[in-house]
Parts: C-alpha cells; sequence; structure tokens
C-alpha cells in the first residue's frame, strides 16, 4: 500500500490562495445587496469565479500539485482537471443564486448548502479522478463521508456569510474562516486516499505537473486582478444607496411640482 506525501509548505500556499479567493468573492456579494437584478447577477458570477474558481478549485489544484507518490510517477488528466474547475464554479454560482433570491431563510439556505457542499466534493474527486499513478487508487469510505460533510457545513457557513455579513471587520474575520473550511475539506480527502501500487501495471498516461504550474499561475493571478480592477471601478455600496436616494428625491419633486 503506497501513501501520498506533500511539502510541507504546500497546505499554507493553498490555505493563503484560498483566503484571498474567498475574501475577494465576499467583497463582490456585498456589493450584490444594491442595485438592479442584473447586475446583481453580475457581482454574483464574479463572487463564483473568486470563490469557486480560486478560493476553493485553485487551493484544491495547489495542494494536488505538491502531491508525490514514493514509487510512482504522478500524471494528470487535461479534461477532468478542467473540468473539476468547471464544477466549482457552477455549483458555487448556483448555490449563491438559490440564496440571493429571496428572503435568507433556513429552508433556502439548507438546501443550498446541502447542494452546493455535494457539488464541491463532487469538484474534489472529481480532481481526484484526474491523478494517474502506475498503480490503483483507494478511498476510505468514513472519511470520504466526512470529507463530504464538511464540505456541505463549509458551503451553508460560506453562504450564510456571503448573505448576512455585512461590516468590514466582520468580512476581515469571516476569511479565514472560510478559508480553513474549505482547505480542511481538501485534506479530510486526501487522507481518504490511498494508493496500491503495481510494478506490472504501464507507466501513468496523462501530463506532468510542471505543465500545470504556469497555467494556474496565470489563472489565479488573471482572476485576481480582473476582480479587483472591477470592484475598484464600480460605485461602492453607500454611493449606490445614496444615488438611489437622491433619484426618489427628485422624482417625489418632480411629482409635487
Amino acid at each position: 500500500m503506497g501513501h501520498m506525501e506533500h511539502e510541507t509548505y504546500v497546505p499554507l500556499i493553498a490555505y493563503l490562495v484560498s483566503c484571498v479567493g474567498c475574501g475577494l468573492g465576499l467583497v463582490c456579494t456585498m456589493r450584490a445587496r444594491v442595485g438592479g437584478r442584473a447586475a446583481r447577477n453580475r457581482w454574483l458570477a464574479l463572487s463564483a469565479v473568486s470563490i469557486g474558481g480560486t478560493g476553493i478549485w485553485a487551493m484544491h489544484f495547489i495542494g494536488m500539485l505538491g502531491v508525490t507518490v514514493p514509487g510512482s510517477q504522478v500524471k494528470w488528466d487535461i479534461a477532468l482537471t478542467v473540468l473539476s474547475l468547471a464544477i466549482a464554479i457552477v455549483v458555487v454560482g448556483a448555490g449563491m443564486l438559490l440564496v440571493a433570491n429571496g428572503e435568507p431563510r433556513i429552508a433556502r439556505m439548507l438546501p443550498a448548502g446541502v447542494i452546493t457542499g455535494c457539488g464541491v466534493a463532487i469538484m474534489h474527486y472529481t480532481g481526484m479522478a484526474a491523478m494517474r499513478v502506475q498503480g490503483s487508487i483507494h478511498y476510505d469510505l468514513p472519511l470520504v463521508g466526512l470529507s463530504i460533510v464538511i464540505a456541505i457545513v463549509a458551503a451553508t457557513a460560506a453562504l450564510w456569510i456571503t448573505r448576512h455579513v455585512r461590516r468590514a471587520l466582520a468580512v476581515i474575520a469571516a476569511i479565514p474562516v472560510m478559508g480553513l473550511a474549505v482547505t480542511g475539506m481538501h485534506y479530510t480527502g486526501m487522507a481518504a486516499t490511498s494508493v496500491v501500487l503495481d510494478a506490472d501495471a504501464p507507466i501513468p498516461a496523462g501530463q506532468d505537473a510542471s505543465l500545470f504550474i504556469a497555467p494556474l499561475m496565470i489563472w489565479i493571478i488573471a482572476t485576481m486582478l480582473a476582480t479587483v480592477f472591477v470592484v475598484a471601478l464600480a460605485p461602492s455600496e453607500e454611493e449606490i444607496l445614496e444615488d438611489e436616494h437622491y433619484q426618489r428625491l427628485s422624482a417625489e419633486l418632480l411629482r409635487s411640482e
């Protein structure tokens, strides 16, 4: 029975990337609370890319690229890797849309958390399925179940935070908690994984981890810069509310004339 190893600094890097992605996503959800439906959906889509694509998926893949299996080469399936990215963004976006429409009640929050959490777990194990080794990969089912529970709890808490947290200090305090929950789910899933090496098995097909480093860095930097750029140029929540207030006053004055 083989095992997976990773450099000790990799979890820290993954955690920091998760915090940055989740933090930018929270800023986007704060902007989505004001304005029309179209503007709100655009902010939620950007938040889904930040949280799902960077806070969750990029964290996951940084952790995966740091994995080595003594006695075997590790290769990666590109199509499954890209699919796992798409899953992360879509399920986070779906969860946000579910809780954004209507009152933030438990009856709406819990199903959204279950759907999003299960989707995040599917993303994780799709990413795991993209890994190729000289042998076979096996899973400890109780730990797999625990990782899914953590994903659901983390997703529900994250959706609650995106819907309720408004103050800047509260957002800052929520960021490390979200990062810890997401990273904890990932490494619980990793702990559920073991490898049975087979010297007679063919050399695994796929791409080396080094091929993914540059695209991953470009993705992380590009999404972060794009999000920061859009947030910096967009009017703040206070400015939007103030503008709406003046528009209402102007309309009332026109009606009174």
